[in-house]
């Protein structure tokens, strides 16, 4: 569990906690909305009301998000404080109080659904939960602010996929083709830009089917290798030199376009098509 976490001044959030642990808050209302949170006694002092719905996304919710909502706020009118909680204090509770902030504090869903979770970071309505949310704010406003988007997955509500996680699990993959731009294909690397070529540099796009031949090109001879190392030896001094770095380790050997006609044609290209 993660405690009892204050959303609002006098408004909290939990799981399920036990006896003592509200009562030194100065717990004063209990809303437990939960099918699988006994009833706790917590003594005449603290108003306790359960209402057993079940974590399930055909669950119904909704009808109780307007009744809940006006309790709250008349606790908060009192200075009563009160809690919200549901067996892990994730979806059911979040709910709730989600209602809440929208019809009370004016925020959209959007708003008070990231307000929620920097309060209580494992805050998460299951989708039948957030569907209904999503009816609810636009009978309040006119206007949803959170919608389903098809992933390959299934349909998820894009306040979840653009969260924080989501947005940084993305930069060590740029990182990476940093460095493949900045080192892989320079002449002097020692690594093979043959097993760390990207796409973009081993493909031919269709503006590059009319080409012509720099002068600088001329067939290889048969004196241009060693037989017994050619496969194996980096790019050397008795290896054609082209400023164009992806060709400095051609996908095919020296020794097989010593075998083609009097114009050289770069090995990138013989791969796929002549131009």
């Amino acid at each position: 569990m993660s405690g009892i976490s204050e959303v609002i001044e006098n408004l909290y959030i939990s799981g399920l906690e036990s006896e003592a642990a509200i009562l030194n808050k100065g717990i004063r209302s209990v809303i437990n909305i939960s099918s699988d949170c006994p009833r706790q006694d917590l003594g005449p002092a603290v108003d306790y009301e359960r209402i057993a719905i079940p974590d399930l996304p055909t669950a119904s919710i909704h009808i109780y998000f307007d009744r809940l909502a006006d309790r709250i706020e008349r606790n908060l009118q009192q200075g009563r404080k009160t809690l919200v909680h549901c067996y892990v204090g994730r979806s059911r509770s979040a709910s709730i109080i989600l209602a809440y902030l929208m019809k009370y504090k004016q925020m959209s869903l959007r708003d008070a659904f990231y307000h929620l979770r920097s309060r209580r970071p494992i805050v998460g309505p299951n989708f039948g939960f957030i569907k209904q949310l999503i009816k609810y704010e636009k009978s309040l406003f006119g206007y949803t602010s959170v919608s389903f988007i098809e992933t390959s997955y299934d349909s998820i509500p894009d306040i979840y996929l653009s969260s924080s996680e989501m947005r940084t699990s993305r930069r060590p993959i740029l990182r990476d083709l940093t460095y493949f731009n900045n080192n892989l294909y320079s002449p002097t690397s020692k690594t093979s830009s043959y097993l760390y070529r990207s796409p973009t540099q081993a493909l031919p796009t269709l503006s590059s089917r009319s080409f012509s031949i720099p002068r600088s090109y001329r067939p290889l001879s048969s004196k241009s290798f060693s037989p017994s190392s050619f496969l194996h030896d980096q790019p050397g001094e008795n290896r054609y030199y082209s400023s164009t770095h992806y060709l400095d380790d051609p996908y095919l050997s020296t020794r097989f376009n010593t075998l083609r006609s009097s114009t050289y044609i770069p090995p990138v290209y013989n791969r796929f098509y002549y131009p």
